[in-house]
């Protein structure tokens, strides 16, 4: 079910709109709008979690040892594999 929300834009957001339509990035300038919301809900939601790592680490920080003897592991494996990207 979709609600329509009456939304009041400057003339120049509205032509930025109209060009990626008329780029055929998007159909309608509301699959413009919902795009755009979506992004902005995704970067919210990856801030977040950002966020919830950065408190996670900075109550039970990593000890150093994980660190250092997983890119010892890393450089290993990489080179067991000729340097050859994966």
């Amino acid at each position: 079910m979709t609600v329509q929300v009456p939304v009041r834009l400057t003339k120049e957001d509205v032509s930025a709109l109209d060009a990626l339509v008329a780029e055929g990035t998007f159909r309608t300038r509301s699959d413009v709008l919902r795009a755009a919301l979506a992004a902005l809900l995704h970067e919210r939601r990856e801030q977040a979690i950002e966020e919830a790592y950065r408190r996670g680490y900075g109550k039970y920080p990593q000890e150093e040892w994980i660190g250092r003897d997983g890119l010892a592991l890393f450089a290993a494996f990489d080179a067991a594999e000729g340097g050859e990207p994966l």
